[in-house]
């Protein structure tokens, strides 16, 4: 008998909640750096903008690729393979380690870059101190991503929002006390943001690491994590997740563009540009947690050969997303002064202009959410069913062949300014979905 509330609700609700309380957590630091970061002005505020958008660029590769470690997972553990899920465990945390030398070579090499790129000497200069300071953690990010993506595989993700909640605390402590000098510490200003996430990146990677090869749910997983003999999925992972990652990197590298095409057009634009990110950030990783759970309750039902009740659940929760989004909406058009007051007085007469030009943002950006919403868990739906390539391919097309170029002649050749760039990313993604939907028909049949 179908139990539509007990069969596909509450068991995605269960696995999505958690995560996106995660996300809600783990967005939270971005917010908390930008908070912090303009307090010492808006050239800092800039050029943290930069790092944000080049480590957001380069992270979701990451997040991508290591994602397939999750999507294994929950399939073999659809499939009552314990050996199976081991392997993929060990070989998730040996690709996490050689993702880890390009990255910080990008890192520390970025500046000249940022420079042929047309920004400003003087804000690529304070971006430099941080992203030397970052570089530094790259690694025991990289294998906390990992282990964080093998316990999601299992279903887990309350322990994962425990984790997290403690990982996000240690950040924020320490890029505060690092920013500003407080509790002894020295004040390193933007450089103290990078700082502070490496210090506390260290501190969750070995927390984390001696959580999992101890717990008696875990532990067990990793007794063969050295065993040569054995098969490797590393190649399997690499070709189910590599195509997410280059995905990921094509659409926040699509933001990166959009950061720098707002700093050619003006400091201040750009400033507010990331005010108005700040919170798309944080609804963006709510929705994401949410295609996570599509992928995990799904790849747990496919690998228990359930493909009705897989397709309900990835269609359950693409409605869910579409009116969370929905909700949040209606708080953009109608509040956008409460949420600019968080990090802009909105009483000084000399903020009147940026104030104007955050709320235009907001506008576009509620609607562009909820297709984005819809869109996001899409992928999710397709990731469960290792459709990879697909997902790539209509992102290329969405973003850099219909946001970006219209995008970028509304802002420019229209005079629409920042917002004409925001409406380009409306078409590119409503044109993403229909794809997306069409292609998880086709698939799930």
């Amino acid at each position: 008998m179908n139990h539509p509330l007990k069969n596909d609700l509450y068991p995605l609700l269960k696995l999505a909640i958690p995560l996106a309380l995660t996300g809600i957590v783990g967005a939270s630091t971005g917010f908390f750096e930008t908070m912090f970061l303009a307090k010492l002005g808006q050239n800092i505020l800039a050029a943290g903008a930069l790092v944000s958008w080049l480590y957001g660029t380069f992270a979701v590769i990451l997040f991508g690729t290591l994602g397939s470690i999750n999507i294994l997972v929950s399939h073999k553990h659809g499939a009552n393979d314990q050996a199976g899920i081991s392997l993929v465990a060990r070989d998730g945390l040996l690709l996490s380690l050689l993702m880890t030398i390009p990255a910080f070579f990008l890192f520390w090499n970025m500046s000249p870059i940022f420079l042929l790129l047309g920004q400003k000497p003087s804000i690529v200069s304070l971006a430099e101190s941080y992203l030397h300071a970052l570089a530094w953690g790259l690694l025991p990010n990289f294998i906390s991503i990992a282990i964080f993506e093998f316990i999601i595989g299992l279903g887990h993700t309350r322990t994962i929002m425990y984790l997290t909640v403690f990982g996000v605390s240690l950040v924020i402590f320490f890029s505060y006390a690092f920013i500003f000098g407080a509790f002894g510490f020295p004040a390193l200003g933007i450089a103290g943001a990078g700082w502070g996430m490496t210090t506390s990146y260290w501190i969750i990677a070995i927390v984390t690491s001696v959580f999992v090869f101890t717990h008696k749910d875990y532990k067990h997983y990793f007794r063969s994590i050295i065993n040569k003999n054995k098969p490797s999925y590393l190649w399997e992972l690499l070709k189910v997740g590599f195509p997410i990652g280059v995905m990921y990197c094509f659409e926040v590298g699509f933001f990166f563009a959009l950061t720098l095409v707002m700093g050619y057009l003006g400091s201040q634009l750009l400033a507010a540009n990331q005010i108005v990110m700040q919170y798309l950030c944080i609804l963006m990783s709510i929705i994401f947690s949410i295609a996570q759970a599509i992928t995990v309750r799904m790849g747990h039902l496919l690998g228990a050969k359930d493909t009705n009740l897989a397709k309900r659940a990835g269609l359950t929760g693409t409605m869910i997303s579409a009116i969370f989004m929905g909700i949040i909406a209606i708080v953009f058009w109608t509040c956008p002064s409460l949420l600019i007051s968080v990090d802009i007085d909105i009483h000084n007469p000399s903020n009147a202009n940026i104030i104007n030009e955050i709320k235009i943002l907001f506008a576009v950006s509620a609607l562009f959410q909820i297709i984005e919403g819809t869109r996001i868990s899409l992928f999710g739906a397709l990731r469960a069913l290792r459709d990879t390539n697909f997902t790539l391919l209509v992102s290329i097309i969405s973003f850099w062949g219909i946001a970006l170029p219209i995008g970028y002649l509304l802002a420019t050749y229209f005079k629409f300014g920042g917002v004409g760039l925001w409406w380009g990313m409306v078409l590119g993604a409503s044109c993403s979905i229909l794809l997306l939907y069409w292609r998880f028909n086709s698939k799930i049949r």
